[in-house]
């Protein structure tokens, strides 16, 4: 005699995905600071041009630290806005028949350059802080801020959470095609083969495994 069925299992809300990745992020982002800071492998370059487009130790530590900023920021916007993402869509209006002649469409300029030298010297000029940074992605498409912590915490596409990421990016208004172009523009700044150590470095992500808090009776 067969059991009872199983009930279907419950598909989490918008705002729950969202929130356990930039959680998975978080967890990320702190794993690679620490180690970065206590292993030594900042300082192969090999390690930090493959990623990071640069062999600045401090410049990367800085970026990592402005990414889980952003990351928290995003996290405490998450908790304040849940009712209304999760809301159901509104349903539209239906278009009139005759539609009046439009103007035509201004034409599109080009986005500016996504990262510069400039944001580099003026980050580590002076760190934002944590309420500059929520003021920058308070009115900024998620998907564009989650992109933006992409890039501070040098995640590319062989990163085990790329997948997620992308579909994130994507669907939250994100330019995901600006991000991978950007990633692929990085110089990679790797040492002539005689300056490798005897053996490569491990992959940064490799040892790294996502250990979720304990789920709390709801947002603080």
């Amino acid at each position: 005699m067969s059991g009872a069925p199983t009930a279907p299992a419950c598909k989490p809300s918008r705002v729950s995905g969202l929130l356990d990745l930039v959680r998975k992020l978080i967890s990320y982002g702190t794993f690679l600071a620490a180690t970065l800071r206590q292993s030594g492998l900042g300082n192969h370059p090999a390690i930090q041009g493959r990623r990071f487009g640069t062999t600045n130790v401090t410049l990367i530590l800085v970026r990592i630290a402005r990414g889980l900023l952003r990351a928290a920021a995003l996290e405490a916007r998450l908790h304040r806005s849940a009712t209304r993402l999760d809301a159901p869509p509104r349903p539209r209006p239906p278009s009139p028949a005759t539609e009046a002649p439009s103007d035509p469409p201004a034409p599109r300029r080009r986005a500016s350059p996504l990262h510069t030298d400039d944001d580099d010297n003026a980050l580590l000029a002076h760190m934002p802080t944590p309420e500059q940074i929520a003021e920058q992605i308070r009115r900024r498409p998620i998907g564009e801020v989650i992109a933006d912590i992409c890039r501070d915490l040098g995640i590319v596409p062989a990163h085990p959470l790329w997948r997620e990421l992308q579909t994130a990016i994507i669907r939250e208004g994100g330019r995901y095609a600006a991000l991978v172009i950007d990633i692929l523009k990085r110089p990679r700044l790797v040492p002539p083969p005689e300056d490798w150590p005897e053996q490569p470095p491990p992959d940064l992500w490799s040892p790294w495994r996502y250990s979720p808090e304990p789920a709390g009776t709801g947002p603080p």
